[in-house]
């Protein structure tokens, strides 16, 4: 990025110097010769200032759309997470809804010890008669 930012100079020091020794080959005189290398490192300049400003949109337009692209994808992300503990949460309320708990309390206390406890009186009929 360090090219990018000094290529306005460059192109017009590039421009300037090239037709310098173009000038120089012609036979041109030297005060013609330091106003074309004037006017050509100007217009080399300006050019330069246009093609700079256009690759850095580019470069911050590229920047932005990977940007875009990295909260789109961690949004789906969020979204697919989120649907999958929903659909845990779903398995477990079926699952519990079919599970039944046998145990319901085990500090339940109906009044009744196990001496005062009485069998039914219809095991001591069934007993006497099938002994008859």
């Amino acid at each position: 990025m360090a090219y990018i930012r000094k290529l306005p100079l460059l192109l017009a020091l590039t421009g300037a110097i090239i037709t310098g020794l173009a000038g120089y080959v012609h036979r041109v005189n030297n005060k013609d010769n330091m106003a074309n290398m004037v006017i050509a490192m100007v217009v080399f300049y300006v050019v330069g200032l246009f093609i700079r400003n256009t690759i850095n949109n580019i470069v911050d337009t590229i920047r932005q759309k990977a940007e875009e692209r990295e909260l789109e994808e961690k949004r789906l992300l969020a979204e697919e997470k989120k649907k999958e503990e929903e659909a845990e949460k779903a398995e477990m309320a079926d699952d519990a809804g079919s599970i039944v708990n046998l145990v319901a309390d085990d500090k339940y206390d109906i009044g009744i010890s196990d001496d005062e406890f009485n069998e039914l009186p219809i095991t001591d009929y069934i007993k006497n008669e099938l002994r008859k």
